[in-house]
């Protein structure tokens, strides 16, 4: 499946999981943005998608809207959804190297357990946008390595191909965090012998 269609199925899932009260809601939060009358006409969830997508406030590479309402709902679980929808969409051409796949799984487990709370200063470095790292805590308010995890995901997802741990070490020399580059580094030497 491609990117749009992952998209659009998140759409439809968040659409069938909308109280009646939470779709209402939601249409409140549209009053400047929709038209009254084309509001009134609206009875689920991906009927007022389509008119955010109309409008140009909702696409696969532009979700900050959606998210803010489901946000102001108190709907962790729909924006979980729609972040699965649209991240999960690598095609299998995309696969890194096992052998890198296997490096960078180490430095995962290293970064949870050696970050903590820089971990935002770090994201950045790796080129994971602000409203992401938001997106990520908001989630996960009270799990740092949680938090760290998912974006970490987030960067491996988005880099593709380019996704390995050099790329990881010269981020975290770049935040200062040279403990932790260096214990990597051990443990990627560990796993060469």
């Amino acid at each position: 499946m491609e990117k749009g269609d992952l998209f659009l199925v998140g759409l439809q899932q968040i659409s069938s999981n909308l109280s009646k009260k939470e779709l209402e809601d939601m249409k409140f939060l549209c009053k400047m943005k929709i038209g009254k009358r084309k509001l009134n006409e609206i009875e689920q969830g991906i009927e007022l998608f389509s008119c955010l997508m109309q409008q140009n406030l909702l696409s696969v590479n532009n979700t900050d809207f959606l998210i803010s309402m489901l946000k102001s709902l108190k709907r962790d679980d729909l924006i979980q959804e729609l972040s699965n929808r649209v991240e999960n969409s690598s095609s299998p051409g995309e696969r890194l190297d096992p052998k890198v796949e296997a490096q960078l799984e180490i430095a995962f487990h290293t970064l949870c357990d050696h970050v903590g709370r820089d971990w935002r200063s770090l994201a950045r470095k790796l080129g994971i946008s602000q409203t992401d790292i938001e997106r990520i805590t908001y989630a996960y308010p009270r799990d740092l390595k949680e938090q760290l995890s998912q974006s970490l995901l987030l960067w491996k997802k988005s880099s593709n191909k380019e996704a390995n741990v050099s790329t990881i070490q010269k981020a975290l020399r770049d935040c200062n965090m040279n403990l932790t580059a260096d214990i990597l580094e051990e443990k990627l030497d560990g796993m060469l012998l």
